[in-house]
């Protein structure tokens, strides 16, 4: 049996655990590695092992390794040794874990010992609901951290006879590293996880952005935070609602909060029916394009169908596909090369492989990039008959409400359209959508879709934001104003900014700057969040990221506090 096949066991540390494990850290980093002195005990501790945890692997009963998590605390982290807490790109708040002291016996260095504890330790502080993890890793065992998807920032210290290199990571990233969760689902077999509490491979939802509630908190008991902050991570609308929905809503919010909706959203489906010209019959309304993405796909779509994506394209359908659903998916890649724009001809080559379906976001996201709705058409009406189309148009309204295919999917039977009033109505926060498509499959949801799956507040805010259209084609208008300005501002900064025609831009970072994560996480100590888009697609890099366009004095505030942190680093 070779090194690496024996059954590695993971678990908390006991009592006679730690005293073993403060005797390897004395023969390691003390006889070793001489970062300490020697003693005549031969036991290494400090004061921080008070409030640590320790995960420990074993083979045959004996340990082979360990790796220590700091949680946040009034002490400090050891990082602090070695760096001010000014010069790292983190912030220092209570969701903020550190790894330290990954240690493996020299028998088992090489093997997956050190992975499997870098690994445990990344799911404990997740089941904490840790948000950061930092770490100073030896040159020797860089390797290991990299692995579980920890990010260098670039600064190195010598101790002793070791140089340590920083590191981090969100822990909301490391679970769509699909690299990693497929390393983790084949070592399986081999690990006796005694992480009592702690999920192996559980199985994360799609990362969306959001971090911004880390400055606000999720509870919800101090919302003045949100002025002191830049939400740039998601694509929340700059402006806000309608006038008339602000009114309307105030006015009737305690009756609002406290009643009963219409149990199948009738009057707004009324509203937009008449707004867009459509059918009521034709329309299906949900709690945001999520909801309805998951009760229509998960209906239609089967383990053993074939359907085909762009990459990148809004991560949600891919992680539904493949991580839910679990059905054969195909990426159509697009080219950084031209901007992330669809070749039609190309597409139309692959639609003859017989797909079940296929979805487009267009305008896509992350990508700004749109496809005209004539040649859209073409696509449809020259694809095999037995292939359905899903067309999210989420961001439709920001280009030009007329190159919605709403109508034409009407005329065919295999077309579905997916339209979220989120973000180009300023009502994210509302949750409300609707699908448009052929009445047999309208009705096929109906019967599926819950009561009341639109709240009385969202309903009568969709109503009055269609009534008042002319105020949100002006803020439309607006946003593409803003969008160029900010695009000219990211440019001067050295990026590659890719012209878009919604409300955000896809932004590519020189090499002689820093990669995405590190500037992310220095941008955060300003209260400035971007998003780093990595994961949403195969072709990007570490050097991705997506900004939202805002109103022109944070569009400014923003550039400002870009070109200072990219001075500072």
């Amino acid at each position: 049996m070779n090194k690496g096949s024996a059954i590695i066991e993971l678990s908390f540390v006991d009592a006679f655990d730690r005293d073993s494990i403060y005797q390897m850290r004395h023969k390691v980093y003390a006889s070793e590695l001489r970062q300490h002195s020697e003693n005549e005990e031969e036991r290494l501790t400090d004061q921080l092992d008070a409030i640590n945890c320790y995960i420990v692997a074993k083979i045959d009963g004996q340990i082979a390794g360990f790796v220590s998590i700091t949680p946040p605390n009034a002490l400090g982290y050891s990082i602090d040794k070695y760096f001010t807490r000014e010069e790292m790109p983190i912030i220092f708040d209570k969701g903020l874990y550190e790894i330290r002291l990954l240690t493996v016996i020299n028998s088992k260095r090489g093997s997956h010992v050190g992975a499997l504890l870098c690994y445990g330790a990344l799911c404990y502080i997740e089941s904490l609901r840790g948000k950061t993890i930092v770490a100073i890793g030896r040159e020797e065992v860089l390797e290991l951290y990299l692995q579980v998807g920890m990010k260098s920032l670039g600064r190195r210290v010598k101790s002793g006879m070791v140089t340590y290199e920083l590191m981090f990571a969100k822990t909301n990233s490391f679970r769509n590293m699909d690299r990693l969760l497929k390393l983790f689902e084949h070592l399986e077999k081999r690990v006796d996880w005694k992480l009592h509490g702690v999920d192996f491979l559980k199985q994360d939802s799609c990362y969306h952005g959001g971090d911004f509630f880390e400055a606000i908190g999720d509870e919800f008991d101090n919302l003045q935070l949100r002025n002191d902050v830049i939400n740039a991570d998601v694509l929340d609308a700059w402006f806000d609602p309608s006038p008339n929905v602000l009114s309307t809503i105030q006015n009737h919010l305690f009756w609002s909060m406290k009643t009963s909706a219409p149990t199948g959203s009738e009057g707004m489906c009324r509203m937009i029916a008449k707004t867009r010209g459509i059918p009521v019959e034709n329309i299906l309304p949900g709690a945001g394009s999520s909801d309805l993405i998951y009760l229509g796909l998960r209906q239609w779509i089967l383990p053993s169908s074939k359907v085909l994506i762009l990459d990148p394209m809004y991560g949600e359908y891919a992680h539904l596909l493949e991580k839910v659903i679990v059905c054969k998916v195909d990426r159509f890649p697009l080219s950084r090369m031209n901007n992330y724009s669809v070749d039609t001809k190309e597409f139309a080559e692959c639609l003859k492989n017989n797909f079940d379906w296929v979805i487009l976001v267009n305008p896509n996201s992350p990508t700004g990039q749109h496809i005209e709705r004539e040649e859209i058409e073409h696509l449809i009406i020259n694809a095999p008959q037995s292939t359905r189309f899903w067309i999210d148009e989420t961001y439709i309204d920001f280009l030009d409400s007329n190159q919605t295919l709403e109508h034409f999917a009407l005329s065919v039977d295999h077309v579905m359209i997916c339209k979220s009033m989120s973000k180009a109505y300023a009502l994210s926060g509302a949750r409300c959508a609707y699908l448009c498509g052929p009445r047999n499959l309208i009705d096929e949801l109906r019967s599926l879709s819950p009561p009341w799956a639109v709240s009385l507040p969202a309903q009568i805010a969709v109503c009055e934001a269609l009534r008042d259209i002319s105020y949100y084609r002006q803020k439309w208008i607006e946003t593409s104003i803003l969008r160029k300005n900010l695009l000219n501002g990211l440019t001067d900064l050295g990026w590659d900014v890719v012209p878009g025609c919604a409300n955000f831009l896809l932004c590519h970072l020189p090499s002689n700057q820093p990669e995405a994560a590190i500037l992310i996480a220095e941008c955060q100590k300003h209260k400035l969040y971007l998003r780093d888009v990595g994961t949403m697609g195969q072709c990007f890099d570490n050097r991705t990221i997506r900004i939202a366009v805002k109103d022109e004095i944070t569009n400014l505030k923003m550039l400002r506090i870009l070109k200072m942190v990219l001075n500072k680093l």
